[in-house]
């Protein structure tokens, strides 16, 4: 649920700000910054994967049947990485705030899962199966 997410978040905010006191170390590539965190029913795609920090990302707050239009990363939280770049075939990982399940098709039209899909919990943020990453074409809220 979106206050366990955001209680998560507080709670690494203080873990970092209480190491931050004790040591100048960095911070982990993989710790997502969100950048979606509104009120509204979205998911964020991300350029990256977890393992690469993420990178730009896109805000989907509605059914997309084709990636491959109008759909472009932005910089944000997690750097730019990927910005400018088409979503189509480039979309590495999922955060959802969204109470259902989001799911990533490899075709464009919400094709069946004849080939390929990957439904994306409620709540979660994780990373494109290897079938999916780089190969995604439409995202659809169920």
């Amino acid at each position: 649920m979106r206050i366990r997410k955001l209680l998560a978040a507080a709670a690494l905010a203080g873990t970092v700000a209480t190491g931050a006191l004790a040591t100048a170390g960095t911070a982990s590539a993989s710790t997502i910054q969100y950048d979606c965190n509104s009120s509204q029913a979205m998911v964020c795609l991300y350029y990256n994967s977890s393992n690469y920090g993420y990178g730009a990302y896109f805000e989907q707050t509605g059914n997309i049947s084709d990636y491959g239009t109008n759909t472009k990363f932005v910089a944000g939280h997690n750097g730019s990485s990927g910005a400018g770049t088409l979503v189509k075939n480039h979309a590495a990982a999922v955060d959802s705030w969204y109470s259902g399940t989001f799911t990533v098709y490899y075709n464009s039209g919400y094709e069946n899962c004849s080939y390929a899909c990957q439904p994306i919990p409620a709540w979660q943020t994780v990373d494109l199966n290897t079938t999916l990453k780089n190969n995604d074409a439409a995202g659809f809220f169920n």
